[in-house]
């Protein structure tokens, strides 16, 4: 496949829960083609939970 026809081609779809598992918001789809910022950590995936936040690091 070249270059461009992976730009248009969807990587990633999620759909995210805040109350446990109960309803998820709208799905997010990242693509080939979106503008991403540069990871900031080598930790993968970056945690964004209150404890990791506050500390700066993953348990």
């Amino acid at each position: 496949m070249n270059s461009r026809a992976a730009e248009g081609r969807t990587l990633l779809t999620l759909r995210v829960s805040r109350d446990g598992g109960r309803t998820y918001g709208p799905p997010r789809t990242v693509t080939g083609a979106d503008t991403l910022p540069p990871l900031l950590t080598a930790t993968w995936p970056p945690c964004r939970c209150p404890r990791c936040r506050r500390g700066g690091q993953r348990p």
